[in-house]
């Protein structure tokens, strides 16, 4: 009877990547999930030693979950070996929430893990907002300030 109640390593894995999937603030992209005999392996990246932990917690917690085994490694975006991709991503997230960069108005590209900002503002301090944003990005190697400061015009008098 008892051989009936036990799930599959199918179901497991399935069980498990939804309680993953399901998790608020996890980052599961960069995760992959394999089962056998009710022992679960975790591996791929995390962003941090506490996204670690709450992983394999988590996991431990899902029914019919044996043992858990970590190869999970940690790697938050913009550390060194991440993908232009990441950095490109970390640097529009910087620039969305930079309180004097005016919204959608800087753009960032990353090539070879340099930063290349675009746009226009109105003013040097706009454009000085922006490089700080992102100055400091773990993993970006250079910084390049393409930004234009566009003096508004000045209203037509009748």
């Amino acid at each position: 009877m008892a051989q009936m109640d036990r799930k599959t390593d199918r179901q497991i894995r399935a069980d498990v990547t939804g309680e993953l999937d399901c998790a608020a603030g996890l980052d599961t992209a960069r995760l992959d999930v394999s089962v056998r005999g009710g022992m679960v392996t975790l591996s791929g990246q995390v962003n941090s030693d506490i996204d670690r932990l709450a992983t394999k917690r988590m996991v431990g917690l899902v029914p019919g979950v044996r043992a858990v085994a970590d190869r999970l490694v940690v790697r938050a975006p913009g550390t060194p070996g991440t993908a232009d991709a990441e950095l490109a991503e970390l640097a529009s997230r910087l620039l969305e929430s930079a309180v004097d960069v005016p919204a959608k108005a800087v753009r960032a590209g990353v090539r070879d893990r340099v930063i290349t900002l675009s746009g226009d503002v109105t003013s040097e301090r706009q454009r000085d907002a922006a490089s700080e944003a992102v100055r400091h990005i773990r993993g970006a190697v250079g910084l390049t300030n393409d930004i234009r400061v566009e003096r508004p015009s000045a209203p037509h008098a009748p």
